[in-house]
């Protein structure tokens, strides 16, 4: 998602990123093929039942990333307002698509016991990840900025492999080596700083260039008035 983000900034934008931060979209996309292949390309195309799955998680991403740029088109708004008018948006939609699924038989229709089985993790969903979360993500963002908080979408992989660990699926070879270049040790940490350097130079390069005027300017002999 952080490397997306570039990608639709580009996009909607019309920022090309510097050459230096697509040497490190490479890096990280490289990184991501690791993970999910865990090392074996052939793995990739073994199982055409996850095709459909694999499609839905890659849409998922740039729809996110989509998600935290709009808010940049809304400068105006606070992140509570931003938050709250998405996520009610989201309500409908997701209500309208699921009633959709069920009414065609896409899936079946939860018992009253399955629902009820799953009401701590519904809750953590719907409060935690789905309001405290996406609020908290949006205050992030409104006040450290793009260039800051995109690193901390780091803390999604280290929370997956933490949780795996904790449940008995141990992360190992090429999945850690993929997400340490994708995440951790590379891409995105040295994309930042190299960001930063540009950022940095780019701004030093405006301030040179608007004290080279001014002097200039003001050198510039006054006009001579009439009768004088």
């Amino acid at each position: 998602m952080p490397m997306m983000g570039f990608l639709v900034n580009w996009v909607l934008r019309k920022v090309v990123p510097p050459k230096g931060a697509l040497a490190f979209i490479a890096m990280s996309f490289v990184g991501v093929i690791l993970v999910v292949s865990d090392g074996s390309l052939s793995s990739l195309l073994a199982h055409p039942s996850d095709f459909g799955p694999d499609a839905l998680l890659l849409f998922a991403a740039p729809c996110w990333v989509i998600y935290t740029s709009g808010a940049t088109y809304f400068p105006t708004w606070s992140p509570i307002k931003y938050t709250a008018i998405t996520t009610v948006l989201g309500l409908a939609s997701a209500s309208v698509i699921t009633a959709v699924i069920l009414a065609t038989g896409g899936v079946p229709v939860p018992t009253a016991h399955a629902v009820t089985s799953i009401l701590p993790e519904l809750a953590y969903m719907s409060i935690i990840a789905g309001f405290v979360g996406v609020l908290g993500w949006n205050f992030g963002n409104k006040y450290l900025g793009p260039l800051n908080g995109v690193l901390f979408m780091d803390v999604v992989p280290i929370t997956a492999f933490i949780v795996s660990a904790l449940t008995g699926v141990i992360p190992a070879g090429m999945r850690v080596a993929g997400a340490s270049l994708t995440a951790l040790a590379l891409a995105l940490v040295l994309n930042n700083l190299y960001l930063r350097k540009v950022t940095k130079r780019t701004a030093a390069e405006a301030a040179a260039k608007k004290s080279a005027v001014t002097p200039a300017a003001a050198e510039k002999p006054a006009p001579v008035t009439a009768g004088r």
